[in-house]
């Protein structure tokens, strides 16, 4: 069960002031599909931040909040409501909740209060990680300003599998001169003296008061035998077989091939593409490749099943047993696959219980918006997003692409439990 809390300190007229989203599982059992729209009274008008929330799933016990800056217009008693809050039980039930209600109370304008703003200081104390195995990244933040730190927010990213549950880290209230310490269950993707950390970070003072900075770091992660390269390889592989519909498939690994080219991080990605996939190309594709990306492109049968080809051109439905089973074998160097095809869920909630990402598509999907989730996908890749990022641009894009804008429900996300 998803329970929603806005969170509110002194509202005054005025004033900007952050409210607090906090989207919290309070049940026994995972939920899915967690959507949340905030719907602000016409006295208080948002002024920065995402009033229209989607979170894939929270775990029991497990909670995501957000920030909001809204900037209130007149005194008084008002409610904040929402216009769309639902979520999927553990069973895939769909549920809608519609009495969210939220007080907010606006004060007349006071005497300004200058207070200088918080600062903090962001250092790692742990000196190697361990390479290719879960480990833990610690560090702490220093109150280096001369007023209390009330909360804080700190985000990773990096070439890390991060633990789902410990994503984003709290923190409490800091005097100034004092630390808290933080924790962050990593898995290490590449081996160096000096691998990159990035650490985002919020901290808000008594007074309301914000400060949002980012600290790129660096942490020695041990090597292994065979050390990373450091390069992010795609393998897309794609079948249309001549008995089925044609799919421009070529058109979208052309473009697909543009967007890493042109993109921030393009030296960092090498694609390598294989057409007309039979059962066995599947195989020797990824021993070959040893990719860390792997992109199916093509027909799904209404049953989740992926269609590849035959030696003569027509259709093969691979197992998705089988497809899991080879999957779970290249586990180690495989990060994501997205299968971009028709009905494709059900194979990809299977290649979850190995791999750390999948996209799936939960029904039929036009050819157009298959090419746009694809594309605008690897654009944010390139510019440096991380995976589930990623994952919500190319939804964006596909939905910004279509006529009536109602395809953004088809791509579903899934991440290893």
């Amino acid at each position: 069960m998803i329970t929603a809390q806005l969170l509110a300190g002194e509202l005054t007229v005025g004033k900007p002031a952050d409210l607090t989203l906090r989207l919290t599982n309070n049940g026994d059992r995972l939920c899915t599909n967690i959507v949340f729209t905030l719907r602000l009274p016409p006295q208080i008008t948002a002024v920065r931040g995402n009033r229209a929330v989607e979170v894939a799933r929270l775990e029991p016990g497990e909670g995501f909040h957000t920030l909001v800056r809204v900037r209130p217009l007149k005194v008084g008693h008002w409610a904040a409501t929402s216009a769309n809050f639902s979520f999927r039980d553990h069973r895939g039930a769909a549920f809608r909740v519609s009495d969210f209600n939220a007080p907010l109370t606006v004060a007349a304008a006071e005497a300004e209060v200058k207070a200088p703003p918080p600062k903090f200081e962001i250092a790692l104390s742990t000196p190697v990680l361990a390479h290719g195995e879960w480990d833990t990244l610690r560090g702490h933040v220093s109150n280096t300003g001369r007023t209390p730190i009330s909360w804080g927010r700190l985000s990773l990213q990096g070439p890390f599998d991060v633990d789902p549950n410990g994503v984003v880290a709290d923190l409490g209230c800091l005097r100034p001169g004092e630390q808290e310490a933080f924790a962050f269950h990593v898995l290490a993707r590449e081996a160096g003296r000096e691998v990159p950390v990035h650490v985002a970070a919020l901290c808000v003072d008594e007074f309301a008061q914000r400060v949002e900075t980012a600290r790129n770091l660096t942490v020695q992660v041990g090597h292994t035998a065979k050390a990373d390269s450091g390069k992010v390889r795609i393998l897309y592989l794609s079948a249309n077989p001549t008995s089925a519909d044609h799919l421009r498939l070529a058109a979208e690994v052309r473009d697909i091939k543009q967007a890493l080219r042109h993109g921030a991080q393009r030296d960092r990605f090498e694609l390598a593409e294989h057409g007309a996939l039979r059962s066995r190309d599947l195989t020797q594709a990824l021993l070959d490749f040893s990719p860390r990306i792997v992109h199916l492109s093509g027909h799904g049968a209404e049953d989740g099943r992926f269609v590849a080809e035959t030696d003569d051109g027509g259709q093969s439905v691979l197992s998705t047993a089988g497809v899991a089973l080879l999957f779970a074998e290249v586990s180690d160097t495989v990060e994501c696959v997205i299968v971009n095809a028709c009905y494709s869920e059900t194979l990809a909630q299977a290649l979850s219980e190995h791999i750390s990402y999948v996209i799936g598509m939960r029904s039929w999907i036009g050819d157009q918006s298959a090419m746009d989730f694809s594309v605008a996908f690897y654009m944010a890749l390139v510019a440096g997003r991380a995976i589930e990022p990623a994952y919500r641009i190319g939804k964006a894009q596909m939905v910004t692409g279509e006529r009536n804008g109602r395809g953004g429900d088809v791509p579903v996300l899934f991440r290893r439990p």
